[in-house]
């Protein structure tokens, strides 16, 4: 009978560890069934791509000049602008991809009891993306294992070039027909003094340097007085960038429209030929047997994390039936979502794609 007792009192004490160790010491679940104002816990965010596509134009602006109506009077076989214009080139389109907190896959976390284990450390960036688990004091170890990617910045917009505008008329008591003889007279004087230059009738022309910097001076004030007449083309090469979030729902996407005359705008709504980006996974990871989404999102799980496994999809950028790139990307949503227990290790997650690349057991 004592024997029998002993038996029985090991085992239920066994038992009593046993659930004490077995007790949940967080529970995992969608955000959207977290308890409103409810404070025990935290929120963490697996990233998704968002692709940038950045857009190269060269940007031309014809000004028509302040004597413009006396082109074809003084400059009759010289091509003149005679009203103002904006007219744009695609000259190249730069793909990158920058990570973003995904709405579709952020998470709630409840912190129930520490008992039977270790305390649980989460680190999440800033903007919510979970960086590592169970790691307190280990910056430099993390940093040396998972290396943030940087993505450089690129301006929305770089000159290319640009003109000078217009030189400044004295028109006070003058009509626009003497203006224009004027500046007729100023142009004939500066050919004149070319012609002697370059005839060798200046004496300062036998020095080469001395030369060239009084030709293009010359030539830059023969243009000056020309554009009066002629106008200006300013040319300058700008940078557009549009953001892209890929989806599983909506494989193909028109992100905006180009015109030679209205240039690039976002949206379905601008006029001229469409720009689509078109996302077709390669379905690298529909191997893996993952819980549904809506399981994902319904259920909850103790002492478990949701990371994601990335797909590799092949992304193009069209302009109608001009194809501008094509690649193969990294689509982080167009992956699958998994769990992994947390029971005594530390978890290192890739920031950028939201996967488990180091496992440390304590």
């Amino acid at each position: 009978m004592n024997k029998f007792f002993n038996r029985f009192a090991f085992v239920v004490l066994a038992l009593i560890l046993f659930c004490g160790q077995a007790r949940a010491q967080f529970t995992t679940a969608f955000a959207k069934n977290a308890s409103p104002g409810q404070q025990n816990g935290l929120y963490y965010s697996l990233p998704q791509t968002m692709l940038q596509l950045d857009f190269v134009i060269r940007e031309t602006v014809c000004e028509p000049g302040p004597l413009s109506d006396y082109a074809d009077m003084y400059f009759e076989n010289e091509s003149y602008v005679d009203y103002q214009t904006t007219t744009y080139e695609l000259l190249d389109v730069r793909m990158a991809s920058k990570a973003a907190p995904d709405p579709n896959a952020t998470f709630f976390v409840t912190f129930t009891s520490s008992r039977g284990g270790g305390k649980t450390f989460f680190d999440v960036l800033p903007n919510g993306i979970i960086r590592s688990i169970g790691v307190l004091g280990d910056k430099e170890e993390y940093m040396a294992d998972n290396e943030t990617l940087t993505v450089e910045s690129v301006s929305s917009e770089t000159a290319f070039s640009s003109g000078k505008g217009f030189m400044p008329l004295m028109t006070s008591g003058k009509s626009n027909a003497q203006l224009a003889k004027e500046a007729v007279d100023k142009i004939e004087e500066i050919r004149k003094a070319k012609f002697y230059l370059i005839s060798g009738d200046v004496e300062m022309a036998s020095n080469p340097e001395t030369f060239n910097a009084m030709y293009t001076k010359l030539v830059e004030a023969e243009q000056q007085y020309l554009s009066l007449f002629l106008g200006n083309r300013t040319t300058r090469e700008v940078v557009r960038t549009i953001y892209v979030i890929p989806n599983k729902e909506t494989p193909t996407q028109t992100v905006a429209k180009f015109s030679e005359s209205d240039g690039l705008t976002s949206g379905t709504s601008g006029m001229g030929v469409s720009v689509v980006v078109q996302t077709l996974p390669l379905n690298n990871t529909a191997i893996i047997n993952a819980p549904s989404q809506s399981a994902v999102e319904s259920m909850a799980y103790e002492n478990k994390v949701m990371y994601r496994i990335p797909e590799t999809a092949n992304v193009k950028v069209s302009l109608g039936n001009r194809t501008l790139i094509e690649k193969r990307q990294t689509v982080n949503q167009l992956g699958v979502i998994v769990m992994a227990p947390v029971m005594n290790s530390k978890l290192y997650f890739d920031t950028e794609t939201g996967q488990i690349v180091n496992i440390r057991m304590q």
